[in-house]
């Protein structure tokens, strides 16, 4: 087997929290950050806008797993008069979820609108957001008692020219005229439609579309602390590997934007072979081929059994689909400790990063 030169960092974090998805009530965390959350981190560090080929070996520790519990607010779909938190947005694009209370419903049956069973944060914003509603009420009445008839006026006169002219013939200077009559009918219809829209925007559909109902919630997620990981990259592009080394004291975080970290080592390592039975001082994640294919065992009263641990099919690279979401290739992982090599060939993607003649990392890249 041949060696491979790769990078060694030992990063620490005092908490962090690796978010597996599909977890809502409960924000479940890895054990270890998956692969993605790795790479994009020396992504962002290294400044590059596309995506650098590089193979990651992830192994730590944490000391302690706690839950903890937050207030999780949410967006309803539609802005209900009568429930829920009533906000403003302070975004005027909508980029941002900022927000300042306006007011909030006490019980069933309470009514921003119409100022009953609520408590009052902002007296100006909801005198606003109620002025709104009396405008919304004002804009349907002028739909529907000025606009509708109208528009029906102009289809119908444009239904009688079109009738008329398909009487007439059709190289005939007067069907020509006739033409250009219910053409200007299909503009003033046109325009007559343009003009209230534009109006209804104005003065009710974009201030009010300012106006959203949240909802409140007791959440939890769970909290690793006391976080130490060791982490292997290694890239077939020379150039990458020496712009990772140079970035690497950028990584600033891992996992949530708070989950701070503090590089602890970044240097040049060159990995071996195994030619020996070695044990993991860190739990690590494992690739599955390699769990299958027996070249990872656990030492069981001298006896070498399969390893036990917990599978996970964890996120790597990702490319872009054609709604714009990211598709992920996912990596079948075992997450294990204490388990041992042996027999290891060049293909396992297994090798030994010597620290001195006793202490060593096992290196599992996936």
């Amino acid at each position: 087997m041949h060696n491979k030169e790769a990078i060694r960092l030992v990063l620490c974090q005092s908490s962090a929290n690796y978010r597996r998805p599909g977890t809502f009530e409960n924000k479940m965390t890895y054990p270890l950050p998956p692969f993605s959350t790795v790479i994009g981190a020396v992504h962002k560090a290294c400044g590059y806008t596309e995506t650098h080929e590089m193979d990651v070996s992830i192994q730590g520790r944490y000391g302690s797993m706690n839950r903890r519990v937050y207030r999780d607010y949410n967006f309803l779909n539609s802005t209900f008069d009568d429930r829920g938190i009533l906000v403003k947005m302070t975004n005027e694009n909508m980029l941002s979820t900022a927000f300042v209370k306006v007011a909030e419903a006490k019980k069933q049956g309470s009514s921003f609108e119409k100022n009953t069973d609520i408590k009052v944060y902002d007296q100006e914003l909801l005198a606003e957001y109620q002025d709104l509603k009396r405008k919304g009420r004002e804009v349907q009445i002028l739909k529907s008692e000025k606009l509708k008839p109208e528009l029906e006026r102009l289809k119908e006169e444009k239904k009688k020219l079109a009738g008329q002219r398909k009487q007439l013939d059709k190289s005939s200077l007067e069907f020509a005229r006739w033409k250009e009559a219910e053409e200007d009918i299909r503009e003033k219809i046109a325009e007559t439609e343009k003009r209230f829209s534009e109006y209804e925007k104005n003065v009710f559909s974009i201030p009010y579309s300012r106006f959203r109902v949240l909802t409140t919630s007791i959440k939890q997620y769970e909290l690793l602390s006391d976080v130490e990981l060791i982490i292997h990259i290694m890239a077939e592009d020379r150039r990458t590997m020496e712009e990772i080394y140079e970035n690497v004291y950028n990584i600033t975080s891992l996992g949530r934007s708070e989950d701070f970290v503090e590089v602890k080592e970044a240097v040049w390592v060159t990995l071996s072979s195994c030619e020996e039975e070695l044990e993991s001082e860190y739990p690590a994640y494992l690739a599955m081929e390699n769990v299958r294919k027996q070249k990872v065992l656990t030492k069981d009263k001298g006896m070498s059994r399969q390893v036990i641990g917990t599978k996970y099919a964890i996120p790597k690279l990702y490319t872009i689909g054609e709604n714009g979401q990211r598709i992920f290739d996912k990596k079948k992982v075992l997450y294990a400790s204490g388990y041992v090599i042996s027999d290891i060939e060049e293909e396992d993607g297994i090798y030994v990063d010597w620290l001195d003649d006793r202490k060593y990392y096992i290196v599992n890249f996936v």
